[in-house]
């Protein structure tokens, strides 16, 4: 029993350790490339989104700073122009958005299925998004030593694809799985993340 107990606290705190990791990579909005592969090439895609939509109105070398620097930025917004302000804007939209949809997904995995809120995720999934780094970050947890029960094969590099081929045991384990992950996540997200109401 004990060697249970110990098992599960060890899946636990890696469920927990990398959802916060999770919430707080973006929170920075940098992460470490060789842990979070999928998830850091989202906010790369991110950041390119954001210089792309800005670059006619603000020099790209000041919104990679902004970027790069994005809690001191948006801590200090009243020294920012309008459009460096907007950069910002669009930063806690992304994060207002990744928040509201880490609480959505656990209910309509358990309404809907697992496949099927996976292929609304994938389908909502833009360069860079809220619901892209979602995404990212299931596929690159299912890849990691924190899962429990079953694995995500390093060779699989679609989520969905991978999903939908599992047999039927494979697949409820998968969706505990991703469940028990996301409850860390939207946990984390509510306690890191303010909506412009809280603040």
């Amino acid at each position: 029993m004990s060697n249970n107990l110990n098992l599960i606290n060890k899946l636990e705190k890696g469920r927990a350790e990398f959802a916060y990791n999770c919430v707080s990579g973006l929170k920075k909005l940098n992460v470490e490339e060789s842990k979070y592969h999928y998830f850091y090439e989202g906010l790369e895609n991110f950041k390119k989104e954001v210089i792309e939509s800005f670059k006619k109105q603000i020099n790209e070398e000041k919104i990679r700073k902004i970027l790069n620097e994005i809690e001191y930025h948006a801590a200090n917004k009243d020294n920012l122009s309008e459009k460096e302000r907007e950069v910002i804007a669009k930063y806690n939209s992304l994060l207002n958005n990744f928040r509201s949809y880490v609480r959505k997904i656990p209910q309509m995995i358990i309404s809907n299925g697992l496949g099927q809120t996976l292929a609304f995720v994938f389908a909502k999934k833009k360069n860079g998004n809220a619901y892209d780094l979602i995404y990212r970050q299931i596929t690159d947890y299912l890849k990691s030593d924190a899962t429990a029960r079953i694995r995500m094969p390093n060779n699989q590099n679609e989520l969905i694809k991978w999903v939908i081929s599992l047999n039927s045991y494979e697949y409820r384990h998968v969706t505990e799985e991703i469940l028990a992950f996301l409850n860390w996540l939207r946990r984390f997200a509510e306690g890191m993340i303010e909506t412009e109401e809280e603040e």
